[in-house]
Formats: C-alpha cells, sequence, structure tokens
C-alpha cells in the first residue's frame, strides 16, 4: 500500500516532469510545419509530356519547374528543418529521474531506507530560452528568403535557356531557307558555267557559301540540343524527353533608368534582404551571448521509501522523508563569458561589412548588365531600322541586276550573305536584351518594375 505523502511526492514528480513536453506541444502549435513535398519528382502526365513534344511557352516551363526542380525541393526541406528548431531551441533541458538502490539498507530511528527517488530540473536564466528563440526565428527568415533566392534562380536560369532556345530555332528556319536559296543558285551557276554565261568564280562561290551554311545548320541543331537537355534538368525530366519549338516572347524595349533599378535592386534583391536578416540574428545573438555568462538554476526533488521501525510505537516509524534542493552554477571564467559576447559582436560587424560590400558588387553589376542591355537594345535599332532595309534593297538591285546585266552571281550571292548576317545579328540582339533583362531580375530581386 503507497503511503499518502509518497503518492502526493510522486503526482508531483510527474507534473513536473509533464511541464516540458506541454511547453514543446505549445511552441509546436505557435509554428506548424510547412507542407512538405516529396523530393523526388512524379512522372510528367502523358497528356502534359505530349504538349511539351508539341510546342513550349515560357509561363508552362516556370510552372513545371516550380513544381518538380529538385534543388528547390532541397532548399525547401531546409527551411522545413530550420522550422523544427524553434521548438527545440525554446525547451527547458531534459530533466532527470534518478533511482537508487540501497544494497545495504541504512538503519535510522524510524525504519530502513532501502530505495531512493529522485527528479531533477534545470532552469537556464530568464530570458535565456527566448533570445534563442528569436535567434532561431531570424535563421528560419533567413531559410526563407533562400528559398525564394532559389525560386527566383530558377526562373532566371530557365528563362536564359528559353530565349536562348528561341534564337536557335529562329536561326535555323532562316539559315534552312538560305540554304535552299543557295541549293537553287549553285544548280543555275553550274547550268551557266557549262553553258559559258558565268564564271568559276561564281560556281566556287556558290559552293563555298553553301558548305558554311551546312555547317552552321548542324552547330545550330546541336546548340538547341544542349539548351532542350538544359530545360530538361531544370525541369526534373529525363534529357530525352522531346521539346517542342519555343513559343517567343516578343521583344518589346522597356524604359529603365539605371536608377529606378538601383533603387529596385537595394530594396528588393533576396541576397541583401538575406544579409540584412543576418545583422539582425548576430544582434540577437549577442544578447543570447550576454544571458550565456548567466548562472542557471537546478531544481531537484526527492524521497526515500523507509520500512517500519525495529521499535514498535516509534514515532514516525516508515514515514518517507521528502527533500527539495536548490542548485546554481557559477560562470567562473570570465575570461570564457567575455570571449562569447566578443565573438558575437565581431560576427555582427562582419555582417555589417558584408552587406555593405554586397550592396557595392550589386550596383556594379547592374550597371555592367545594364550596358548590355541598353547596346542590344540599340543593335535590335540599327538593324532593323537601317541596316537589314539597306541589305534588302541592296538584294533587290543585285538580283534586277543579275537578271538584266551581266548574268554573274558573285555579286548576288554576297549581297545575300549580308543580308542573311545582318538577320542572324538582329535575332542574336533580340535574345541578348531578353537574357539581360532576365539577368537583371536576378539583381533586383524579381520581376523589373517600370
Amino acid at each position: 500500500m503507497v503511503k499518502r505523502d509518497s503518492l502526493a511526492g510522486f503526482v508531483l514528480l510527474i507534473l513536473i516532469s509533464l511541464l516540458p513536453v506541454a511547453t514543446m506541444a505549445q511552441m509546436e502549435a505557435d509554428h506548424p510545419p510547412l507542407p512538405m513535398q516529396g523530393i523526388e519528382a512524379a512522372p510528367l502526365a502523358e497528356a502534359a509530356e505530349a504538349a511539351l513534344a508539341e510546342s513550349i511557352n515560357l509561363p508552362t516551363l516556370i510552372r513545371l519547374a516550380v513544381e518538380r526542380n529538385p534543388k528547390l525541393k532541397v532548399v525547401r526541406a531546409n527551411w522545413q528543418a530550420t522550422i523544427e528548431k524553434y521548438p527545440q531551441v525554446t525547451a527547458l533541458p531534459d530533466p532527470m529521474l534518478m533511482y537508487s538502490f540501497y544494497v545495504r539498507s541504512v538503519e535510522t530511528r524510524v525504519g530502513a531506507q532501502r530505495h531512493k527517488l529522485g527528479f531533477s530540473q534545470s532552469f537556464p536564466y530568464p530570458g535565456t530560452l527566448d533570445a534563442a528563440g528569436r535567434v532561431t526565428q531570424k535563421q528560419i527568415a533567413i531559410e526563407g528568403v533562400k528559398y525564394e533566392t532559389a525560386v527566383r534562380d530558377l526562373i532566371v536560369d530557365l528563362k536564359l535557356s528559353f530565349h536562348e532556345l528561341a534564337y536557335l530555332q529562329r536561326a535555323i528556319q532562316i539559315t534552312q531557307q538560305n540554304q535552299d536559296l543557295l541549293d537553287h543558285i549553285l544548280k543555275i551557276a553550274n547550268t551557266r558555267y557549262a553553258e559559258g554565261e558565268a564564271t568559276l568564280n561564281d560556281v566556287l562561290k556558290a559552293q563555298s557559301q553553301l558548305a558554311q551554311l551546312s555547317y552552321d545548320l548542324i552547330l545550330l541543331r546541336e546548340l538547341g540540343e544542349v539548351e532542350k537537355a538544359n530545360i530538361n534538368a531544370l525541369l526534373s525530366l529525363p534529357s530525352s524527353t522531346s521539346l517542342g519549338s519555343p513559343t517567343p516572347v516578343a521583344y518589346a524595349a522597356l524604359d529603365l533608368p539605371v536608377a529606378d533599378l538601383e533603387k529596385q535592386a537595394l530594396t528588393r534583391r533576396q541576397e541583401l534582404q538575406m544579409a540584412e536578416l543576418m545583422i539582425q540574428k548576430a544582434a540577437e545573438a549577442i544578447e543570447l551571448a550576454k544571458l550565456k555568462t548567466k548562472p542557471m538554476f537546478k531544481l531537484d526533488l526527492m524521497t526515500i521509501e523507509t520500512g517500519g521501525a525495529l521499535m514498535p510505537d516509534t514515532p514516525g516509524s516508515g514515514k518517507n522523508p521528502f527533500t527539495i534542493g536548490l542548485g546554481v552554477s557559477i560562470p567562473w571564467s570570465s575570461s570564457k563569458n567575455r570571449s562569447q559576447i566578443a565573438e558575437a559582436e565581431l560576427k555582427r560587424s562582419a555582417a555589417v561589412e558584408n552587406k555593405r560590400s554586397m550592396e557595392d558588387m550589386t550596383l556594379a553589376n547592374l550597371k555592367k548588365i545594364y550596358f548590355r542591355l541598353e547596346n542590344a537594345r540599340r543593335l535590335v535599332a540599327l538593324y532593323e531600322d537601317s541596316l537589314i532595309p539597306q541589305a534588302e534593297q541592296a538584294m533587290e538591285v543585285a538580283e534586277t541586276w543579275h537578271q538584266q546585266g551581266t548574268k554573274s552571281i558573285t555579286g548576288f550571292l554576297e549581297t545575300q550573305s549580308v543580308w542573311l548576317n545582318f538577320n542572324l545579328a538582329r535575332m542574336r540582339a533580340i535574345a541578348d536584351y531578353q537574357q539581360n533583362l532576365a539577368r537583371l531580375e536576378r539583381l533586383v530581386g524579381g520581376s523589373i518594375v517600370e
């Protein structure tokens, strides 16, 4: 039969031992975990795969990439893991339940002592757990911004490959058209050379240009396969997955003053947001380091099971003693305490300088990309407004001269080659503009606001 005082002691021990569990449950309720997705990407549906094989467009690719990219899922899982740290750092240290059995019982006036049951709980200095929680909350925010950064970089990388593939596909079409035209001209040159109406130079010129176009087509197709493989990798699809022709994004030059871009970059870029959060985290870490130099407290509860006294009618016979003990740690090492605080302060100084350096590099890189963007815009305008119209006019004149004049083919081939190169250069400039616009989005932290 359990004595009344023993029962009260055990109940008290159980209640105290349950306190950390209840605290942890409350923390988890206040900070619910993020919904998780499987790291392994599910196979693409047949309908979606068939649609990709027919044609691809940028919004669809972005949606699939955000859903399937494994690197993005890794960053999300790390974010989730950091959230799970919060209830760990804000919970009390695990209590300790101790049991001792007397190999040789201790005889006392009130009876023999045979068993001892103890409970111990440590308590950090008031405010320490809250400070640790604030540090973890800053790290959670940092991991959240890392996830946003991964999404942004994924979209930018996808845009770079998509615009490159769109350029290559258009270049292949124009090159094939010119190849067909040159093949026809070569047949005419051979016929006229046999009839004495064309020179050997005309035939050789047509043959050399046709061979060059054949090589260009092989190169363009192989480069296109490289970009398709890169897109499949970003979508976590097999490299052999068939991708149709890309739907080009219409070219539209934006009015983007560099001062506005600099303002957007300094306020929206995720790397700078993380740098600011690192400064805030370091400041919280200083407060935590100061609290860790304070003493910790300890509560001990103990009861000893005591048998009946040998002498009958002994007052207090068989009564179990119950003790409450208090302890406190002594942070005696002043050098250790000072170094903890100094370390935290130095990390904050490093975080401040890191943000300043990142801001400087952001503005420098933005100027570099902005120059490339503006240069591509100027090239597009130059080819569209001047060079290509002049080349088309020269082709018309050369064709008329070729049909009505001396039957020389060389002049027509030269003007046709210039026209081809100008059109390819124009498409290259458009692709460069769209790609540099995507690189600017990486620097400003997302879509650019005009």
